[in-house]
Protein backbone atom coordinates (compact mmCIF):
# COMPACT_ATOMS: atom_id res chain seq x y z
CA UNK A 1 0.00 0.00 0.00
CA UNK A 2 1.59 3.56 -0.74
CA UNK A 3 2.21 5.39 1.51
CA UNK A 4 0.48 8.46 -0.45
CA UNK A 5 -2.59 6.87 1.10
CA UNK A 6 -2.58 8.05 4.36
CA UNK A 7 -0.66 11.38 3.77
CA UNK A 8 -1.69 12.91 0.91
CA UNK A 9 -5.66 12.40 1.02
CA UNK A 10 -5.94 13.69 4.37
CA UNK A 11 -4.60 17.25 3.54
CA UNK A 12 -5.92 17.38 0.44
CA UNK A 13 -9.62 16.67 1.84
CA UNK A 14 -8.97 19.16 4.80
CA UNK A 15 -8.54 21.59 2.12
CA UNK A 16 -11.91 21.24 0.67
CA UNK A 17 -13.86 20.76 4.02
CA UNK A 18 -12.57 24.06 5.22
CA UNK A 19 -14.06 25.78 1.35
CA UNK A 20 -17.37 23.53 2.29
CA UNK A 21 -18.13 24.47 6.04
CA UNK A 22 -20.69 26.54 5.99
CA UNK A 23 -22.46 23.49 4.01
CA UNK A 24 -22.85 21.34 7.33
CA UNK A 25 -22.42 18.54 8.81
CA UNK A 26 -23.29 15.81 5.92
CA UNK A 27 -20.41 17.37 3.88
CA UNK A 28 -18.02 17.22 6.46
CA UNK A 29 -18.91 13.61 8.11
CA UNK A 30 -18.65 12.75 4.03
CA UNK A 31 -15.30 14.36 3.33
CA UNK A 32 -13.80 12.63 7.02
CA UNK A 33 -15.32 9.20 6.27
CA UNK A 34 -13.12 8.76 2.53
CA UNK A 35 -9.63 10.90 3.94
CA UNK A 36 -9.80 7.54 6.65
CA UNK A 37 -10.73 4.88 3.76
CA UNK A 38 -7.51 2.76 3.02
CA UNK A 39 -6.55 1.02 -0.47
CA UNK A 40 -5.10 -2.11 -1.15
CA UNK A 41 -3.98 -4.52 -3.77
CA UNK A 42 -5.82 -7.38 -2.96
CA UNK A 43 -5.04 -9.65 -5.40
CA UNK A 44 -5.87 -10.98 -9.34
CA UNK A 45 -8.33 -13.96 -10.39
CA UNK A 46 -9.62 -14.92 -13.45
CA UNK A 47 -6.91 -14.70 -15.45
CA UNK A 48 -7.55 -16.32 -19.20
CA UNK A 49 -4.88 -15.49 -22.22
CA UNK A 50 -6.61 -16.39 -25.63
CA UNK A 51 -8.97 -18.10 -23.76
CA UNK A 52 -6.60 -20.07 -21.73
CA UNK A 53 -7.27 -20.25 -18.08
CA UNK A 54 -4.14 -19.55 -15.93
CA UNK A 55 -5.25 -20.88 -12.42
CA UNK A 56 -2.67 -22.32 -10.11
CA UNK A 57 0.33 -24.79 -11.45
CA UNK A 58 -0.17 -23.21 -14.31
CA UNK A 59 3.13 -24.78 -16.56
CA UNK A 60 3.58 -24.46 -20.78
CA UNK A 61 4.95 -27.98 -20.56
CA UNK A 62 1.02 -29.21 -19.59
CA UNK A 63 -0.91 -27.57 -22.29
CA UNK A 64 -2.71 -29.57 -24.87
CA UNK A 65 -2.14 -29.62 -28.23
CA UNK A 66 -5.71 -27.07 -28.80
CA UNK A 67 -3.78 -24.59 -26.21
CA UNK A 68 -0.33 -24.70 -27.70
CA UNK A 69 -1.98 -23.67 -31.10
CA UNK A 70 -3.70 -21.00 -29.51
CA UNK A 71 -0.87 -19.67 -28.50
CA UNK A 72 0.82 -20.27 -32.06
CA UNK A 73 -2.18 -18.34 -33.80
CA UNK A 74 -2.33 -15.42 -31.49
CA UNK A 75 1.69 -14.97 -32.15
CA UNK A 76 1.24 -14.84 -36.11
CA UNK A 77 -1.62 -12.57 -35.81
CA UNK A 78 -0.02 -10.48 -33.28
CA UNK A 79 -3.15 -10.73 -31.05
CA UNK A 80 -2.98 -11.96 -27.45
CA UNK A 81 -5.71 -10.83 -25.23
CA UNK A 82 -5.57 -11.23 -21.64
CA UNK A 83 -8.84 -11.19 -19.67
CA UNK A 84 -8.83 -10.88 -15.58
CA UNK A 85 -10.35 -9.32 -12.57
CA UNK A 86 -7.79 -7.21 -9.90
CA UNK A 87 -9.32 -6.97 -7.03
CA UNK A 88 -8.44 -3.76 -4.86
CA UNK A 89 -10.09 -3.92 -0.98
CA UNK A 90 -11.37 -0.35 0.50
CA UNK A 91 -11.13 -0.43 4.66
CA UNK A 92 -13.35 1.87 6.33
CA UNK A 93 -12.40 2.29 9.92
CA UNK A 94 -14.68 1.56 12.62
CA UNK A 95 -13.71 5.28 14.34
CA UNK A 96 -15.57 7.02 11.07
CA UNK A 97 -18.80 5.68 12.21
CA UNK A 98 -20.15 6.81 8.67
CA UNK A 99 -20.48 4.52 5.43
CA UNK A 100 -17.96 6.23 2.57
CA UNK A 101 -20.05 5.77 -0.44
CA UNK A 102 -17.53 5.37 -3.69
CA UNK A 103 -19.43 6.81 -6.86
CA UNK A 104 -16.92 5.64 -8.94
CA UNK A 105 -12.75 5.08 -9.35
CA UNK A 106 -11.01 5.76 -12.09
CA UNK A 107 -7.85 3.35 -12.45
CA UNK A 108 -4.85 3.22 -14.47
CA UNK A 109 -3.21 -0.47 -14.36
CA UNK A 110 0.70 -0.67 -15.23
CA UNK A 111 2.61 -4.17 -15.80
CA UNK A 112 6.18 -3.28 -14.74
CA UNK A 113 6.80 0.02 -16.10
CA UNK A 114 4.01 -0.36 -19.28
CA UNK A 115 0.81 1.72 -18.64
CA UNK A 116 -0.99 -1.19 -19.87
CA UNK A 117 -5.07 -0.21 -19.49
CA UNK A 118 -7.44 2.76 -17.86
CA UNK A 119 -10.91 1.86 -16.77
CA UNK A 120 -13.49 2.69 -13.94
CA UNK A 121 -15.50 0.89 -11.22
CA UNK A 122 -18.70 -1.07 -12.29
CA UNK A 123 -20.85 0.82 -10.34
CA UNK A 124 -21.02 2.45 -7.02
CA UNK A 125 -20.60 1.09 -3.64
CA UNK A 126 -20.81 2.03 0.14
CA UNK A 127 -18.51 0.42 2.23
CA UNK A 128 -19.60 0.58 6.00
CA UNK A 129 -17.60 1.73 8.57
CA UNK A 130 -15.40 -0.92 10.14
CA UNK A 131 -15.72 -3.03 7.07
CA UNK A 132 -13.14 -4.19 4.25
CA UNK A 133 -14.85 -4.46 0.44
CA UNK A 134 -13.83 -5.97 -2.54
CA UNK A 135 -13.58 -3.87 -5.71
CA UNK A 136 -13.28 -6.29 -8.43
CA UNK A 137 -11.96 -4.41 -11.32
CA UNK A 138 -12.62 -5.81 -14.66
CA UNK A 139 -9.46 -5.72 -17.04
CA UNK A 140 -8.97 -7.01 -20.61
CA UNK A 141 -5.22 -6.11 -22.67
CA UNK A 142 -3.54 -7.65 -25.16
CA UNK A 143 -0.47 -9.06 -24.63
CA UNK A 144 1.33 -8.69 -27.26
CA UNK A 145 1.83 -5.05 -26.47
CA UNK A 146 4.15 -5.85 -24.04
CA UNK A 147 6.63 -7.24 -25.90
CA UNK A 148 6.38 -11.16 -25.39
CA UNK A 149 8.55 -13.09 -28.05
CA UNK A 150 7.21 -16.66 -28.93
CA UNK A 151 4.60 -18.99 -27.56
CA UNK A 152 6.07 -19.78 -24.20
CA UNK A 153 6.89 -16.46 -23.62
CA UNK A 154 3.49 -15.33 -24.07
CA UNK A 155 2.30 -17.84 -21.83
CA UNK A 156 5.36 -17.56 -19.06
CA UNK A 157 4.51 -13.67 -19.22
CA UNK A 158 0.68 -14.36 -18.66
CA UNK A 159 1.65 -17.17 -15.63
CA UNK A 160 3.79 -14.22 -13.90
CA UNK A 161 1.27 -11.62 -14.38
CA UNK A 162 -0.98 -14.10 -12.61
CA UNK A 163 0.99 -14.57 -10.06
CA UNK A 164 0.69 -18.53 -10.49
CA UNK A 165 4.40 -18.98 -10.86
CA UNK A 166 7.93 -18.90 -9.73
CA UNK A 167 8.23 -15.38 -11.36
CA UNK A 168 5.64 -13.01 -10.44
CA UNK A 169 5.26 -9.49 -12.16
CA UNK A 170 5.16 -6.02 -10.85
CA UNK A 171 1.62 -5.11 -10.91
CA UNK A 172 0.71 -0.98 -10.16
CA UNK A 173 -3.19 0.71 -9.95
CA UNK A 174 -3.57 4.05 -9.82
CA UNK A 175 -7.07 4.97 -8.50
CA UNK A 176 -8.46 8.36 -8.33
CA UNK A 177 -11.88 7.61 -6.09
CA UNK A 178 -15.09 9.72 -6.52
CA UNK A 179 -16.98 10.25 -3.39
CA UNK A 180 -20.73 11.30 -2.75
CA UNK A 181 -21.54 13.85 -0.59
CA UNK A 182 -24.66 16.22 0.05
CA UNK A 183 -23.03 18.54 -2.64
CA UNK A 184 -22.89 15.65 -5.16
CA UNK A 185 -19.91 13.81 -6.78
CA UNK A 186 -16.68 14.95 -5.72
CA UNK A 187 -13.29 13.52 -7.31
CA UNK A 188 -10.36 13.24 -5.08
CA UNK A 189 -7.23 15.32 -6.39
CA UNK A 190 -4.34 13.17 -6.97
CA UNK A 191 -4.29 9.33 -7.67
CA UNK A 192 -4.02 7.04 -4.41
CA UNK A 193 -1.58 4.55 -5.76
CA UNK A 194 -1.36 0.68 -4.95
CA UNK A 195 0.67 -2.44 -5.61
CA UNK A 196 1.42 -6.25 -6.58
CA UNK A 197 4.86 -5.94 -6.24
CA UNK A 198 6.85 -8.54 -8.10
CA UNK A 199 9.16 -11.45 -7.46
CA UNK A 200 12.27 -13.54 -8.82
CA UNK A 201 13.36 -16.78 -8.49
Amino acid sequence: MSRSIRFAMPLALLAMGALLAPTGCATMKSLASLSNVTFAFAGVSDVRLVGIPIGPGADYSQLGMADVARLAAAIVSKQAPVDMVMHVSATNPTGNRVPARIADIDWTLYVGDHRTLDGNLASPVSVDAGRTLDLPLAAHFDLVELGAGGARDLYDLAVAIAGQGTVRKDLRLDLVPTIETSLGPMRYPTPIVVHRLGSTD
